[in-house]
């Protein structure tokens, strides 16, 4: 109940003013994306493009994750952690992208630099990996 409430509050409050803040629950982008970030998002103005990050909607949540590929009006997107891509998702679908991240007070780019993408790699392979270093990341936040 209270999931579809926050998903109806989030798509009606980007549709109606265009921009939203929402926080990272997950960590399938992580280490780009971490639990306890704030993100920008911003409803479409352009036709999105490969790399880019976005917010859809998917068995009534919200999913946030990088677009890796376009076929007309489908994007294939994956999360950065993820080893497979998601099911294609169509462009009616996308709520917005990722302008920024907010993390202790400073602002973030989403972009995907070198190191993030070796990272990523990393931890795509390796599940105690990622729980070891999202859980530094809660122990540094705290």
């Amino acid at each position: 109940m209270v999931e579809t409430l926050k998903l109806g509050l989030a798509t009606e409050v980007l549709a109606s003013f265009g921009q939203a803040l929402l926080p990272v629950t997950g960590s399938s982008m992580f280490p780009r994306m971490q639990p306890g970030d704030l993100l920008e998002i911003r409803s479409p103005s352009h036709p999105i493009r490969t790399g880019e990050v976005v917010v859809f909607l998917l068995h009534a949540r919200l999913v946030v994750h990088r677009v890796v590929s376009r076929t007309g009006d489908l994007y294939i997107t994956r999360g950065d952690r993820r080893r497979f891509p998601d099911a294609p998702v169509h462009a009616a679908a996308i709520l917005g992208y990722v302008t920024a991240i907010e993390r202790r007070g400073r602002r973030i780019s989403p972009r995907f630099t070198l190191w993030r993408r070796i990272v990523s790699t990393v931890l795509r392979h390796t599940e105690l990996g990622t729980r070891v270093a999202v859980y530094s990341v809660r122990m540094v936040r705290t």
